[in-house]
């Protein structure tokens, strides 16, 4: 079986959003998916056909790029805390209630920052149920590119951990919907969760993790991924 990193690179990249060209990319796929195909955001606050909002000064911004296309087919943000506002300037605080907030408030305010705005096209959702995430029991020994959707999730965390490594973040939490954390289990990346879902922008379950025990989870769980996702996938290493 080809190996997995370049099977995976034959059809995708992930890269930091560091152009323009990219940036706008990225909200147009997150006004496609939060404001088009669900009624998160209202297209009306919008400008442009393009989904932003005021975190997006603070944030820093990964995609993935279909090289068969020449196109953007996933985005995420990493949402950065401020230092005039620590922890506070990170959306999911106000979600959380007191006992939740007091845990999150032991995290380290400099280096914890907010994953947030996952989205990936429509044209790799495939089955039903799929709504925001991709399929996790796709066959890799396929030539299909939409059937290595799991690897697609894979590959937005690995640009995660790059913008993370390269803005000094050590501690990540998210609001995520149930199915993508039960994804992210199943590759060996599991999160702290704080409390119950709340609703927000559907069933949401608030988390937190240190990234390097993201690393050293995905090593435990799926070797074969660990050595596609390292070094970028944390600072320091992972034990085996």
């Amino acid at each position: 079986m080809e190996a997995l990193s370049a099977l995976y690179d034959r059809y995708f990249m992930v890269k930091p959003a560091s152009t323009p060209a990219l940036l706008d990319a990225a909200y147009a796929l997150r006004y496609q998916v939060y404001c088009i195909e669900h009624a998160f955001e209202a297209p009306v606050n919008q400008m442009g056909e393009r989904e932003t909002d005021r975190y997006d000064a603070h944030s820093v911004h990964a995609v993935l790029w279909h090289r068969q296309t020449d196109k953007v087919v996933g985005c995420v943000r990493l949402i950065l805390p401020t230092a005039q506002e620590g922890l506070s300037a990170l959306p999911i605080r106000s979600l959380l209630g007191p006992a939740e907030r007091h845990r999150m408030d032991a995290l380290p305010p400099a280096t914890t920052a907010e994953i947030s705005r996952y989205a990936v096209s429509k044209s790799f959702r495939r089955r039903t149920g799929e709504e925001l995430y991709p399929d996790v029991t796709s066959d890799l020994s396929s030539d299909d590119a939409r059937r290595l959707a799991p690897h697609m999730t894979l590959g937005l965390f690995r640009g995660v951990a790059t913008l993370a490594t390269a803005n000094g973040v050590t501690h990540l939490c998210a609001a995520m919907a149930p199915a993508l954390l039960r994804l992210l289990e199943r590759f060996g990346l599991s999160f702290e969760r704080l409390g119950a879902p709340i609703e927000h922008h559907g069933l949401r379950q608030p988390c937190i993790a240190e990234l390097a025990d993201l690393g050293r989870g995905l090593a435990r769980a799926r070797s074969e991924y660990y050595h596609f996702a390292d070094p970028t996938f944390h600072p320091t290493g992972a034990d085996g």
